[in-house]
């Protein structure tokens, strides 16, 4: 599954987009819509979800997701899921 296919998000002005598109993968990962032990989308895949946004901006929210534990990233291979009890957010 390669996310909502809704359209583009509407960015506010009072929050970095990073932090914006980090909140919608979370609230994707928090409603299952990514299953444990299976892969969240590719950067490129990720790019046309969010195409406004540059991809170190969309790779700065997903290093967020992996340092609070809730994905994991294998280089060359991909990010996938890790069970929701070793997620970790720490909030803004």
């Amino acid at each position: 599954m390669v996310g909502s296919q809704e359209s583009a998000p509407q960015w506010r002005q009072d929050r970095a987009r990073w932090k914006q598109a980090y909140d919608i993968l979370r609230g994707q990962l928090e409603r299952g819509e990514y299953k444990t032990g299976f892969p969240i989308p590719s950067l490129n895949q990720l790019e046309q979800q969010f195409p406004d946004l540059a991809r170190n901006t969309i790779r700065k929210a997903v290093d967020r997701l992996e340092r609070e534990g809730f994905v994991r990233a294998e280089v060359g291979v991909g990010t996938f899921v890790r069970p929701s009890d070793e997620w970790e957010p720490t909030g803004d």
